[in-house]
């Protein structure tokens, strides 16, 4: 007691030079501080001694007598009839784990805090995005205040410009869309034109069986025989000049055009391919080689020699640009030149006939690999030129 009384005239002694200081500068010193301390603990002490001391009264047993020595240490009153370490570990052990449960909570309580301020802050967000898709077309008037109007009229200006935008954007994806289309389509219409044309080709080079090729020969001596012309059979053997590949295609090719009822057999002609004794040979040969038959040959296109039917490798692979280009097509085009140059073996000669005016069908004796004059392209034989010498 009389340690502690002394201890409190010091500490009171303290406190009245603290009090001086504290007068002089304005600001409290760290004993001051930790005297402050001090006294809200012991006044903690006190509160908490008492408090427990009447909880400790239901309580029995051992744990009564220990409940009862923390709550005679907290309470200065009764401590110092205790040992004077075991009441400072006691207040000890209470001051701090009292600071652990309320740094526990503060910490609990300011995670509470910061979590619901974000959740509302985020749902506030939410409700503005949400608010604003929602009146994306309209003016906002709610509020009347000057600048409210102000707000509303730059927010419809902006909802136009965006719509504006959003328009002018489905107009180009539009386009953009269709041009695809449109793209899309004239590369489908190529091929399929490509693939109608090889199916004609096809066609023409198919391998041709005995029945077929009976009835191929019958129909054409039909057609010779109502000509009125009278009919003439003509033998034609087929040879080839440099490297032009196999040769079946091209001489079935050759024996379906020349026995066709649209063509020379309206004039009474017939043909028959042979290996030997033939009329005319009809060569299919590189282009390199045209001149070889005679000086007259061009390299460009097709030419017919004596006995020799020549067909140009590159003519008969490509046809003619401007004539393909003015309606025609390949399989056209190998019609109308195999035609054309037999015609020369019956008699015919170039330009005999000439055009009968713009968008007539062009004679077939006209040079039409040179020159349409007007005229459509035709691989058949005209009424007009229905004769053989």
């Amino acid at each position: 007691m009389v340690l502690q009384d002394k201890g409190n005239a010091e500490n009171r002694g303290n406190g009245g030079d603290g009090d001086d200081n504290r007068r002089k500068s304005g600001r409290l010193s760290p004993a001051d501080m930790m005297r402050g301390i001090g006294g809200a603990v012991m006044r903690v002490s006190r509160g908490m001694g008492g408090t427990l001391r009447k909880w400790c009264s239901g309580v029995n047993g051992a744990i009564a007598k220990r409940c009862r020595t923390v709550a005679d240490a907290l309470n200065p009153k009764t401590a110092s009839g205790l040992d004077a370490k075991k009441v400072f570990r006691i207040r000890r052990t209470v001051v701090f784990s009292g600071l652990a449960v309320i740094i526990l909570v503060v910490a609990l309580v300011v995670t509470v805090v910061v979590h619901t301020h974000s959740g509302a802050a985020a749902d506030g967000s939410t409700t503005t995005t949400s608010q604003t898709d929602g009146q994306s077309g309209e003016a906002s008037t709610t509020k009347k205040t000057s600048d409210g109007e102000a707000a509303a009229s730059t927010s419809t200006k902006s909802s136009a410009k965006t719509s504006t935008k959003q328009m002018t954007k489905q107009t180009t994806s539009t386009k953009s869309e269709q041009e695809k289309n449109s793209s899309s389509g004239s590369s489908s219409d190529s091929a399929t034109a490509k693939n109608g044309e090889q199916a004609k080709l096809d066609a023409l080079a198919a391998t041709i069986s005995d029945e077929e090729s009976a009835k191929i020969a019958a129909k054409a001596n039909e057609t010779a025989n109502k000509s009125g012309k009278g009919v003439a059979q003509y033998k034609y053997c087929i040879a080839g000049k440099g490297n032009v590949g196999k040769l079946d295609g091209f001489a079935n090719t050759v024996y379906r055009v020349l026995n066709d009822s649209r063509g020379w057999p309206r004039a009474g002609a017939t043909f028959t391919k042979a290996d030997e004794g033939c009329d005319f040979t009809i060569v299919l040969s590189e282009a390199k080689y045209l001149p070889s038959f005679d000086a007259g040959c061009s390299t460009k296109y097709s030419c017919r020699v004596g006995n020799h039917v020549i067909i140009n490798l590159d003519r008969w692979n490509d046809g003619i640009e401007d004539w393909k280009k003015a309606g025609g097509d390949l399989a056209r085009y190998r019609t109308m030149v195999i035609n054309h140059e037999v015609g020369h073996a019956l008699g015919h000669v170039d330009n005999e006939t000439t055009c009968a005016g713009a968008g007539k069908p062009a004679p077939l004796m006209q040079e039409q690999s040179m020159h349409l004059d007007g005229c459509t392209v035709n691989e058949w034989p005209l009424d007009v030129e229905l004769w053989r010498s």
